[in-house]
């Protein structure tokens, strides 16, 4: 423990000594408590919040002066005398918006000044109902903002996107995220090829949010469009999402706080399956095939298998269960903290511990943080404040996402009704060599969960020092320095007599990554008359190097030993080494007038090194303002306040490194070298994205009912892609500026209080979202771009006019009436076609939340209309005959559709076919008859908590203490078939929005949670 921090503790603990006790209540005009009332200490960084029940307690010095202070009520101030209990009634303010919220580069500002949208989450927001990845927490909740989660097992990613894809590369869509005014990694690290090639065993290892531990957290701020977001430089083109995170505060000596939750876990939505018929062909029993077209499950006796070569005569009856299979999962959180603070520092100290179990058999994910966030004012000019965040999180197992043989939903949908899975719970023939399952050509599905292991261990330090001094009354200048840096170590094993590796197979991967950032800022605060300026200019230097290390060995030597000693071939080597640097230089000005008109001007200037000299610095600007008639004109009795607010922004963004000239690639012999696929490009430009936003904001009624409303464009133009090429001249893609997307937009927060009184509050709260896009142009040379590529053919495509999120892919072959086309009983399947769009029409978050005096009951739905989805699981379950929708084809289908009548007209189709000819009659490349409406009502978040009474705790020690039943994902109301309609495939380390490749059911968790302070 360094000198400093043991100053901190001693001045600390001596000071509470001459410190007495004040609580009390604080109530609103009509004598309703106010929750979440600020309660500080004058000219410190003492002091505390009042909870559900307006009730305080805070340590205190006599002569110190006590501030009151909330969002919609005038400031009071009190004096301390000889006094112990101070209640306080607040009086309405005629502003309401004094809240403070964080911004760019860490700055906080009056709400009321900011001249574009912000959204801000309270740690209760986000922690009400706890998730496995953090980032989860935020559907819903936030206008504008679209989180995705994804359906591959416990370590999966989450998709982010702010106010629409700006980006044709779908990993370039995210916003930057912040972590106490330091940019942290959220980058998916992947492996594995498309969404249906397994031999590189693709699995979701999670992103970098997900490794955080919430309850840390302080707030969230989402800032949204190129204006909130420009001086955070080329990363923040998608918008910034920042993260603050609890310091130290005044209270009772030391504070301690603890949070814990058990959650379980089952599967949201399993399969549909058909129980009339097992496994077979034309209606008969046939080993190895895979398909349901069998006998009827009638009770007969039929010779069948319980695997291969071991035959048996038993009735002939439904004993597939996939409940038999998927298990209940365990997820376990617990979070201490110690805290303190007075008028010479701050430190909050906490560790948290997580443990999941899985809804997938011998699937686990674990996890430890410790956190120290301190404080020291060395004196009235100088201040102190750094982070310090060691983050292990690890798993013994993770599953392979996707279809092949590898995949437990392949294995799971190819299977036979008439199959007992606990029958295939032995997965040995002969241990560690021979396997025993019932197909060739795949896995036993418990030889799956327990021999094909995907293992990784992971260390990860985020940590910022950053230091403030007043160098006069007027000037003074913060200096930062963060890092980001993480060693990831994976391993994965495949047993001799798998199908995908009848040799074995031992893989280590290894990544490590490190981001350094500092910067300073010299800001000049001046009033001058009426006016209130502040003016900053500052500059940051990003480094960034990124090393991947891989071995791969298809082949043991003794089975049942997996390590790199162990394997018995030539192995696959290769190493690479990405480095990148940004360096800043940025300004802005605030200027206020009369409290009723801010204008914020900023610009900034970046030199990337992955752009060629000449293009590598790029400039963009920014302006906003916010004018408040409120507080300048009377006012309808109705309207409390009244903002509106306009900015145009612009910012850039470069590109990856290594795309400017030739490199060489590693070959799969060690120490060769191949050519590189991708042609670079010296001349490559910053691509460009400039915004514009109207906005309103609006308290009405004494602030019963609360209105924001938005309308915003962008444009992206000189996209960076990767072009395909023929390949003449050695290369099958280049590197280059092609392509304009336009997004434009609608966003609306309602919030309304239908009811308050003494004990009994009720709250709803509605977010809206509507966002169109544009593919305005390509190159000239270009008339499409393959944004993501699914199976079979089937891709989301950019066409000039045409929406970004478009699928493509073949379809019915219709006439002119649009009716579908048969030829021998069968539908045609013709060219390819747009044939859908992953994006929604538009989202809704509705919350409502009732309070009544310490039962708190909240409720969230996550609706999204509009959008859709190609399902991988629907097109093998047709071929496989497993899923309910194809229970009544066996006695023979007649399709509905028409057929040529000779003359060049068409009349109904009469012709029946067998179920077998009509399950294959479709391919798998007919995205139409594969693909679904998207819309879903989702029973997002469920809280249900008691806030025991101060009478009842503070004689057991307590500060405070409540207990609550909470769930997520509880209900999914949706008209798409077997699946989670949020599912999304995995390509190496990208997600693809519109495709789901026989995905892992997503999980509908619940349990109960504690929390207290001592």
């Amino acid at each position: 423990m360094n000198k400093n921090l043991i100053i901190l503790f001693l001045i600390f603990s001596t000071s509470l000594f001459a410190q007495k006790q004040i609580t009390g209540v604080v109530v609103d005009p009509a004598g309703t408590p106010v929750p979440g009332v600020n309660v500080i200490i004058q000219n410190t960084t003492r002091g505390t919040a009042t909870d559900f029940d307006g009730n305080y307690t805070l340590e205190v010095n006599e002569g110190e002066i006590l501030e009151f202070s909330v969002l919609g009520y005038e400031t009071q101030t009190i004096m301390i005398k000889n006094q112990t209990v101070i209640n306080i009634s607040l009086q309405e303010g005629a502003d309401l918006l004094e809240e403070v919220v964080v911004t760019s580069l860490g700055i906080r500002k009056e709400k009321k000044a900011l001249g574009y949208a912000v959204s801000e989450l309270k740690s209760e927001d986000i922690n009400r109902v706890k998730a496995t990845n953090v980032i989860n927490t935020l559907s819903g909740k936030v206008p504008g903002l679209q989180v995705t989660g994804a359906s591959n097992g416990l370590g999966s990613s989450a998709r982010v996107v702010i106010r629409g894809e700006n980006s044709l590369n779908l990993n370039s869509n995210e916003p930057l995220f912040i972590l106490d005014g330091i940019p942290v990694n959220n980058r998916i690290f992947g492996v594995g090829g498309n969404s249906t090639d397994q031999a590189d065993l693709p699995t979701d290892y999670g992103n970098g949010l997900s490794e955080l531990n919430s309850d840390d957290f302080e707030s969230v701020t989402v800032l949204k469009g190129a204006a909130a977001s420009a001086l955070y430089g080329s990363r923040a083109a998608n918008g910034v999402i920042v993260i603050t995170t609890k310091k130290g505060k005044e209270g009772r000596g030391l504070g301690v706080e603890i949070s814990s939750s058990t959650m379980f876990s089952s599967a949201l939505r399993l399969p549909d399956l058909q129980t009339e018929y097992g496994g077979g062909w034309a209606g008969a029993y046939a080993s190895n095939f895979g398909t349901n077209y069998g006998p009827r499950l009638d009770g007969s006796i039929v010779s069948q298998e319980l695997a291969l070569g071991e035959p048996i005569d038993r009735p002939f009856i439904n004993r597939y269960d996939l409940d038999d299979f998927f298990e209940t999962g365990v997820n376990l959180n617990n979070t201490v903290s110690i805290s303190g603070a007075n008028e010479k520092g701050n430190f909050l100290f906490s560790y948290g511990n997580n443990y999941n179990e899985g809804i997938i058999p011998n699937t686990n994910l674990k996890g430890n943080s410790f956190r120290l966030n301190a404080g020291y004012n060395i004196n009235d000019k100088w201040k102190i404040q750094g982070l310090a965040n060691y983050i292990s999180r690890s798993s013994d197992n993770l599953p392979v996402a996707g279809y092949g043989s590898q995949g437990i939903m392949y294995t799971l949908l190819w299977n036979y009704i008439n199959v007992d899975l606990n029958d295939l719970r032995n997965y040995w023939n002969v241990e560690n060599e021979e396997q025993r399952k019932l197909f060739t050509w795949g896995d036993n599905p418990w030889f799956i969960v327990n021999e094909n292991i995907n293992a990784f261990n992971k260390k990860r330090f985020i940590g910022n020092v950053n230091t403030t001094y007043q160098l006069t009354e007027n000037l003074s200048l913060l200096a930062r320095i963060g890092a980001d840096e993480s060693n990831d170590f994976r391993w994965s094993r495949r047993s001799i007599g798998a199908q995908r590796a009848p040799n074995g197979l031992y893989r280590e991967q290894r990544i490590n990554f490190s981001e350094i950032n500092a910067d300073f800022l010299l800001s000049y605060e001046k009033e001058f008359g009426n006016f209130e300026t502040k003016t900053s200019i500052g500059g940051n230097r990003f480094d960034q190097k990124i090393t991947e290390s891989f071995l791969l060995g298809n082949g043991l030597t003794i089975p049942g030993i997996y390590n790199s000693q162990n394997i018995d071939v030539t192995p696959e080597l290769r190493s690479d080494i990405f480095r990148k640097r940004i360096n800043s230089v940025y300004a802005f000005t605030n200027i206020g007038y009369k409290d009723f008109l801010y204008l914020d001007i900023s610009a900034r200037n970046d030199w990337s090194s992955t752009l060629p000299a000449g293009n590598d610095s790029y400039f963009y600007p920014a302006a906003s303002l916010s004018f408040i008639p409120s507080a300048l004109f009377s006012m309808p009795e109705a309207i409390d306040f009244l903002k509106l607010r306009f900015n145009i922004a612009e910012v850039g963004k470069d590109t990856d490194p290594y795309r400017l000239s030739k490199t060489f690639n590693f070959a799969t012999l060690p120490g060769t070298l191949t050519n590189p696929s991708q042609l670079p490009n010296a001349n490559l430009k910053p691509e460009r994205t400039t915004s514009t936003e109207f906005g309103l904001e609006t308290f009405l009624f004494n602030k019963r009912i609360s209105l924001d409303a938005t309308y915003y464009t962008s444009t992206s133009r000189d996209q960076i892609l990767n072009v395909g090429v023929s390949g003449s001249n050695g290369f099958n893609s280049l590197v280059t500026n092609a392509g304009e997307i336009q997004n434009s937009g609608i966003e609306l927060a309602l919030g309304i209080v239908p009811l308050r009184t003494e004990n009994f509050e009720w709250r709803i709260n509605a977010n809206f979202s509507k966002n169109e896009s544009e593919v305005k142009s390509l190159s000239s040379d270009l008339d499409t771009f393959i944004i993501a590529q699914g199976p079979d053919g089937v891709t989301v495509e950019a066409r000039p006019g045409e929406q970004m999120g478009d699928i493509y892919g073949q379809a019915y072959v219709r006439n002119d009436a649009g009716e579908i086309i048969f030829e021998n009983g069968l539908p045609l399947t013709g060219d390819r076609k747009k044939v859908g769009n992953y994006n929604p029409d538009w989202m809704l978050g509705l919350s409502t939340n009732l309070r009544y005096k310490g039962v708190n009951l909240s409720v969230l739905f996550d609706i999204r209309q509009g959008g859709e989805i190609y399902s991988y699981t629907n097109a093998i379950g047709r071929e496989s005959g497993i899923l309910a929708l194809t229970a009544g084809w066996r006695d023979g289908v007649v399709g509905e559709g028409v057929v040529s009548d000779g003359a060049g007209g068409f009349v109904p189709n009469t012709q029946e076919v067998t179920a077998e000819a009509w399950a294959y009659g479709v391919p798998r490349s007919n995205a139409e008859a594969n693909i679904f409406d998207a819309s879903y009502i989702k029973l997002r978040q469920l809280s249900l908590g008691y806030t025991f009474p101060e009478k009842v705790v503070k004689p057991l020690g307590l500060q405070q203490f409540s207990i609550s039943l909470v769930g997520s994902n509880l209900v999914l109301w949706t008209d798409v078939p077997n699946i989670d309609p949020e599912a999304q495939a995995l390509n190496g380390g990208s997600l693809l929005p519109g495709f789901e490749v026989t995905q892992l059911p997503s999980a509908r968790t619940y349990g109960f949670k504690l929390n207290m302070k001592l």
